[in-house]
């Protein structure tokens, strides 16, 4: 084979290489999450632990209900009568059976019923709130990473103003000390990218340990921001969160089991019925049976108004916390509202009356330093303060999401 063919070959078989690597990790950047928002939340759902154990609280509160409203287990008797030595009289075999009235078993069922609805709403208020905090934690891995992109920016456009630095001095008009000067800033510019880079793993460390993953396990490389709705109306969140917010649902129910409660102290005083019958056993003579009734008298007054007392004030104060969280609530969700209105707002100015002329300044500075009518510090100035205002307005971008997801938490879901 002649040498060119050869060359021909290998460089085949070294781009179908290239090739086949570069699809096997497209691949696997397919496949892992982090490029958007929805995949690290599904992940959470997964593999949370804290939601994984609220999950199995609320699943024992349930299964108490099928513990609740059922009768005690009877219990059943055998006695022997006039034993001596001659052997034994009697054989009595019995049983006893409690049985709760008035509706006793019916307020009990509904008290367990009560709390296990609170135990599932007090899943549902972990797993808002772990969600509200995975959105937050992707909005600051995504703004980690354009914040990379923006400082590599600026260092690119340092190191190229270096570059001809060092082609003009001696030949120009420029000094030593602006050739310093600029390798002063270039190397400032190589150290924020680095700074940024560590604080872009911090984020990716965060955000796996929020969905419960390793601190170092992949993700993919962020998409953006998600999109937000704009039209909100305060009226309507707050009106959304009364009905879906877990916390509240859960105080609600806690007020039914505390009603619940208090109806079955105001029971104890009408006593519950021993039921029981006896089969009696004679060597002689004919068998026999026994029946018997009976019911505990309820003597003890004082510690029946005592727990009776006591489950009034048990009442009372979740009525009072329930409506110390629904007060609250509507606080809350306002103050999230105009706090994202505030930074929505924000976000137009800085874009619509900073980052235009901020843009044009840099156009104009580089090309007059390109001709050589614009010095040094004008074209760093300009540069600077543009990737001043392009971070200004991510960090910004940042807290817009945060707010979001933290009046997304107070609304009980998705917006």
């Amino acid at each position: 084979m002649s040498r060119g063919r050869r060359l021909r070959a290998i460089s085949f078989v070294e781009s179908a290489a290239v090739l086949m690597c570069s699809t096997s990790l497209s691949a696997t950047e397919r496949n892992l999450p982090g490029a958007n928002v929805e995949s690290v939340v599904a992940l959470a759902n997964q593999l949370s632990p804290e939601l994984a154990a609220a999950a199995l609280d609320a699943d024992a509160a349930a299964h108490k209900v099928g513990a609740a409203g059922v009768l005690a287990d009877p219990t059943v008797t055998l006695q022997a009568w006039d034993v001596n030595g001659r052997g034994i009289g009697q054989r009595w075999i019995g049983f006893e059976q409690e049985f709760k009235l008035w509706g006793k078993l019916d307020l009990e069922r509904g008290v367990a019923e009560a709390d296990a609805e609170a135990a599932r709403h007090q899943s549902r208020a972990v797993a808002t709130d772990l969600i509200a905090r995975v959105k937050a934690a992707y909005a600051q891995y995504g703004a980690a990473h354009r914040a990379i992109d923006l400082s590599l920016g600026l260092k690119r456009r340092l190191d190229e103003i270096l570059a001809l630095l060092r082609l003009r001095y001696g030949a120009s008009s420029v000094d030593q000390q602006e050739v310093i000067k600029a390798e002063i800033e270039a190397a400032t510019a190589e150290t924020e990218v680095a700074r940024r880079q560590g604080e872009a793993k911090a984020a990716a460390a965060r955000l796996n340990a929020l969905v419960g993953r390793g601190s170092q396990e992949p993700l993919a490389m962020p998409k953006g921001f998600r999109p937000l709705k704009t039209k909100l109306t305060l009226a309507g969140v707050q009106e959304l969160a009364r009905v879906a917010n877990p916390a509240l649902a859960t105080t609600g129910a806690q007020v039914r089991a505390a009603i619940g409660t208090k109806e079955l102290t105001d029971l104890n005083y009408y006593p519950n019925v021993t039921v029981g019958a006896n089969f009696v056993q004679r060597p002689t003579g004919d068998n026999s049976g026994m029946f018997m009734l009976g019911f505990k008298v309820p003597l003890q007054y004082e510690a029946k108004d005592a727990e009776q007392r006591a489950a009034s004030s048990r009442l009372g104060a979740a009525q009072m916390r329930y409506d110390a969280i629904r007060i609250r609530l509507d606080g809350d969700v306002a103050e999230a509202w105009f706090g994202l209105e505030a930074v929505r707002k924000a976000i137009r100015i800085v874009e619509q009356r900073q980052l235009s002329p901020a843009r044009l300044s840099v156009e104009t500075a580089r090309s007059g330093f390109a001709a050589g009518a614009a010095d040094l510090a004008t074209s760093l100035e300009a540069e600077r303060r543009l990737r001043a205002i392009e971070l200004e307005i991510l960090k910004l971008k940042v807290e817009e999401q945060a707010r979001y997801a933290e009046l997304e938490r107070l609304a009980g879901g998705s917006l």
